[in-house]
């Protein structure tokens, strides 16, 4: 195997790889939740004047966004600090994986039908289901591709920090959490 590296280097570079996504995916969880957070005390610009769903509706779908944002991010955390091996593996691993397929679910197609839309491939859409063609020129096309490429990041990060924890969890014995995991400064 080409560029792999054996011994002390090598069995740190794993052990770092846990850490990079667990951070990486704390980072894009706390930026999702100061985002949906705004979005909610600033519902009124979020919503767009759109009557299509009620008030009460766009703030529970935002708030539950939000709070799972907020748990997503201490489970993140969770992955890689001391005080996450104190919790059991079924209160970390299942939410870190609904989190990654709902991200893996969401951010995939929409950027997909984003690039394939502003390359011309599919100018009504991925189904080809819209009224009228794209309008790549718009920036009502660039916001969305921006929101989709960011729940793609999401999953990007996610997805592996999912992975990584199971196979931390397994090589542990399936408690506490992976021989990656931090050690305490205490």
């Amino acid at each position: 195997m080409r560029g792999a590296m054996r011994g002390p280097a090598g069995v740190r570079a794993v052990r770092r790889r846990p850490v990079f996504w667990a951070y990486a995916a704390f980072g894009w969880l706390a930026v999702s939740f100061g985002w949906h957070l705004w979005m909610g005390i600033d519902y009124r610009s979020a919503m767009g004047g759109a009557d299509r769903v009620p008030v009460w509706g766009f703030l529970a779908y935002d708030g539950l966004i939000t709070a799972m944002s907020a748990i997503g991010a201490v489970l993140a955390l969770a992955t890689v600090r001391p005080w996450g091996r104190r919790l059991p593996p079924w209160m970390v691993l299942p939410p870190l994986w609904f989190g990654a397929v709902l991200l893996v679910v969401r951010g995939v197609p929409g950027l997909v039908e984003n690039v394939t839309t502003a390359t011309g491939l599919t100018p009504y859409g991925l189904l080809g289901m819209a009224e009228q063609p794209a309008d790549p020129s718009s920036g009502e096309f660039w916001t969305g591709m921006a929101i989709n490429a960011y729940f793609f990041v999401g999953a990007v990060v996610l997805l592996p920090l999912a992975v990584l924890h199971r196979r931390g969890l397994r090589a542990a014995g399936g408690t506490g959490g992976p021989a990656g995991q931090e050690k305490s400064a205490a």
